[in-house]
């Protein structure tokens, strides 16, 4: 026997517990203990002492109730190698191939199940699958699910029969119009349960004329399609309207594109403009032109003046004897008298008040002339001689109130200057018979002192004068408006730039000369017309030296420079700070040479500049010319010693020996060669001390420096009595530009520089820019020193005049104080340059 698989086992020993469980229960009520032998013989049944039972005496040891092995496990539900297990392990026939191995079945194989031996894989009712599901060698046969009613049944649809095809259900014989077009026959064609549905528009229907020359797009007219609809089962066209006859209605009834052809709406009388419209007009036969009705022609006599049609012919009876004449009659019928009569003869006056009059027709009275009211005519209309001061020619004789001769003449109040009223002879108002009187148009204004301002302020007749002064102009610099500073050493010098009088009027006035602020400088003037200007105020010109100090806010010398009056004299000047200049021509050369003193900037001098005599040509003059010949400088001082002996020192700068030496004397006295003063080395600063010493009396002298060897530079001079030896001076060298603040820092646009406007260098009036002045004292500032124009000052030497200050079209170094360079000659004038005056 083949063991049961261990699955197999395990389940029979399960049913074995189950009956034991089962026995024992049993064996309580009337069963013997091998009333259910599991081991016994087949036909066994109980103790019959047959083999195997336990009464047999058999010698296998289990005794009643024990499990008598049989052989090896086969699958029969029995534990028969009493392993307490049933069908376990490998069991005869399991795995092998079933008998049926067709269709589904193929690959099937034994498996014990329950005790006893099946197949894994098993015939199933056939199915439509596309298999032989009952494993009899045939697939779908029978037509598995096939044989039911398919597809649609409504409307025209027919339904199929379901069948099974290739494995799958298929509806075969059904007719399906589902999706159809509906067509209009009373039919439900697309199969939806509703018949002739949705064919509301089947497109346009009727009969129309095809296109003409004046209907290219049909329909035209009253013609239109109709639209085709489906109603029972049948087409029906709704809506068509086709062509008539034409008659006259304003419709194109025969629908050609022409409204009433053949009627001539236009021009037909009868048909005026619209059908029926007959023209019907007094005094007239009508006609109709264009739809409207017109006069062809007027009965004799009568005429159609106004242009109007629905009164026809109007104006009547009158019959025309020619064109229009200024006779009082209708000559041409036209319903106006005297109308039309070309140009009025030139019998009127034209000029004066009667401008304009033109010959008007006087009916039968021909032709009048009517002048208006301002005429002066008689009782008959003729003009006469005007009498009225009107300002009107009423005599028409081209000129105005010509009885009147002072009329329009000027006049005034009989004042003088600024109070002075004017006006002009006018017609009186109150009087026109009367004779013309003043009429004050500019009332004058009040008195004031004085201004620098081409005018008479004053009101005692003359211009821009000092009081008292009886002539125009006859002032001496103290007019408001011609402001002065305190520059020091007793000089004053203008606060703003030079201007005229006039300057933001005309400015034209050169007879005096103004300074104040907002006015136009005083520009394109050449250096003899500054010196002029300056004179007659009684001024100058600025000297280099008091323009640069003040300028740069340096405090000049007072002279006389008193002396020490006690113990050793020591005093040291500036050679800038001189209290005169001359400069001197060396006749000795040809061409001559004319030398002046200038302001140098050598490194290392002090003060705010040093002194060079220019130009360095080379000349060296003898003692006996050097007093005629040479430039100087002059210093003025006060001498209280009297019986001191004096030594002049000076400190001196040679670029070579060509121009290092000067000479010294006091009071003009004769130059000898104790009067030269030489360096003892060249390109440096040195004091070097005159050989000759001098005493004087007591008060103020001169001492002079003049130049022996042109080029040579003087920085300063020295007055001693002892043995002191004057050190090099150590002075601020000044502000660098005209500030108010901050004078030795550049700051763009505080004065009227390149960089204030680089777009048009314009210049400004002068004081305009607030801080670009140079702040002398709390009080004393003179404004635009640097920049806004050039500014003349006193010349070194005939034709070689300097200009200081920059203007406005110069850059920041062109504009500072120091800066010296520009000479130029008497005729040179510009735009860009002025001057102001000292005193």
């Amino acid at each position: 026997m083949i063991a049961a698989p261990a699955p197999l086992r395990a389940t029979v020993r399960l049913a074995f517990v189950i009956a034991l469980a089962a026995l024992a229960g049993a064996s309580q009520l009337s069963c013997g203990i091998n009333d259910y032998c599991l081991s016994c013989h087949k036909g066994d049944g109980g103790l019959d002492g047959g083999p195997g039972d336990a009464t047999d005496g058999g010698g296998d040891g289990h005794g009643d109730g024990g499990c008598i092995a049989t052989g090896p496990e086969i699958c029969d539900g029995i534990d028969n190698d009493c392993d307490g297990v049933v069908d376990e392990g490998v069991l005869p026939g399991v795995g092998n191939l079933c008998t049926n191995q067709m269709g589904e079945c193929a690959g099937g194989t034994q498996i014990c199940m329950n005790g006893a031996l099946t197949c894994n894989k098993k015939p199933s009712p056939e199915i439509c699958d596309g298999k032989d599901n009952n494993c009899n060698g045939m697939i779908d046969e029978g037509d598995p699910g096939g044989g039911g009613s398919c597809g649609n049944a409504m409307g025209e649809c027919r339904p199929g029969v379901s069948h099974c095809v290739a494995g799958a259900i298929v509806c075969q014989g059904a007719i399906d119009h589902t999706g159809d077009p509906e067509l209009c026959d009373g039919k439900d064609n697309d199969c939806d349960g509703i018949i002739d549905e949705g064919l509301t528009n089947m497109g346009t229907c009727g009969s129309i004329p095809g296109p003409g020359p004046n209907c290219p797009s049909p329909p035209c007219g009253q013609c239109k399609f109709g639209t085709l609809q489906c109603q029972g089962g049948v087409p029906v066209c709704n809506g068509y309207i086709g062509p008539t006859f034409e008659v006259c209605d304003g419709i194109d009834n025969d629908c050609d594109g022409i409204v009433d052809n053949g009627f001539d709406l236009n021009n037909d009388p009868q048909n005026c403009g619209a059908c029926g419209h007959a023209c019907n007009l007094p005094n007239a036969v009508a006609g109709c032109s264009a739809g409207s009705c017109t006069i062809a022609s007027c009965k004799a006599g009568y005429h159609d003046n106004n242009g109007v049609i629905a009164d026809g012919c109007e104006f009547g009876p009158c019959f025309i004897s020619g064109v229009e004449v200024c006779d009082g009659l209708d000559n041409d019928c036209d319903g106006t008298i005297d109308e039309d009569l070309g140009t009025p003869p030139a019998i009127c006056a034209t000029a004066g008040e009667c401008a304009g009059t033109v010959a008007t027709c006087g009916g039968a009275a021909g032709w009048q002339c009517h002048y208006g009211p301002t005429v002066s005519t008689d009782v008959n209309g003729n003009i006469i001689p005007e009498t009225l001061c009107d300002g009107k020619d009423n005599d028409c004789n081209g000129v105005i109130d010509d009885h009147q001769p002072n009329k329009g003449q000027a006049c005034d109040d009989g004042k003088l200057g600024v109070c002075k009223g004017t006006g002009s002879f006018v017609c009186d108002s109150t009087n026109l018979n009367g004779p013309a009187v003043c009429s004050i148009t500019t009332p004058g204004g009040t008195a004031s002192p004085e201004s620098c301002n081409n005018k008479d302020d004053d009101c005692d007749g003359y211009i821009d004068n000092a009081p008292g002064t009886n002539a125009n102009y006859g002032n001496t610099g103290n007019l408001i408006g011609q402001n002065w500073i305190n520059i020091g050493n007793g000089k004053q010098m203008m606060a703003f730039e030079a201007s005229k009088p006039d300057a933001n009027t005309d400015n034209v006035i050169t007879a005096t000369v103004c300074s104040q602020a907002g006015a136009t400088p005083w520009v394109n003037v050449t250096y003899p017309q500054a010196v002029a200007a300056c004179a007659a105020i009684g001024a100058t010109l600025c000297s280099e030296q008091q323009w640069h100090r003040a300028c740069s806010v340096v405090a000049p010398s007072t002279y006389p420079i008193a002396l020490a009056s006690t113990g050793n004299v020591l005093q040291v000047v500036e050679a800038e700070d001189y209290s005169g200049i001359g400069f001197g021509t060396d006749t000795t050369v040809t061409p001559n040479v004319t030398h002046s003193f200038v302001e140098d900037y050598s490194p290392g001098f002090s003060g705010i500049s040093a002194m060079q005599a220019v130009p360095d040509s080379g000349s060296s003059l003898s003692n006996a010319n050097t007093i005629a010949m040479a430039p100087h400088l002059d210093f003025q001082f006060n001498f209280t010693k009297a019986s001191s002996t004096y030594t002049i020192y000076v400190l001196m700068y040679s670029p070579n020996t060509n121009g290092n030496q000067v000479a010294v004397n006091v009071d003009g006295g004769a130059i000898g060669n104790g009067n030269r003063v030489t360096t003892a080395s060249n390109t440096t600063w040195q004091w070097v001390k005159g050989t000759s010493t001098f005493t004087v009396t007591s008060g103020t002298h001169t001492v002079r420096v003049y130049m022996q060897k042109d080029g040579v530079r003087v920085d300063a001079i020295a007055i001693a009595d002892g043995g002191a030896v004057p050190t090099l001076p150590s002075a601020s060298h000044g502000n660098k530009w005209a500030y108010a603040t901050n004078a030795n820092t550049y700051a763009a646009t505080t004065c009227n520089g390149h960089d204030f406007d680089p777009a048009t260098d314009a210049t400004l009036p002068t004081g305009s820019l607030a801080n670009c002045y140079a702040n002398l004292s709390a009080t004393d500032h003179a404004f635009d020193m640097s920049g806004n124009v050039k500014e003349w000052t006193t010349a070194h030497q005939p034709g070689q005049n300097p200009i200081r200050g920059g203007s406005s079209s110069d850059t920041a170094v062109g504009i500072d104080c120091p800066l010296n360079f520009t000479l130029a000659d008497d005729t040179f004038f510009f735009t860009n340059v002025g001057f102001r005056c000292c005193r």
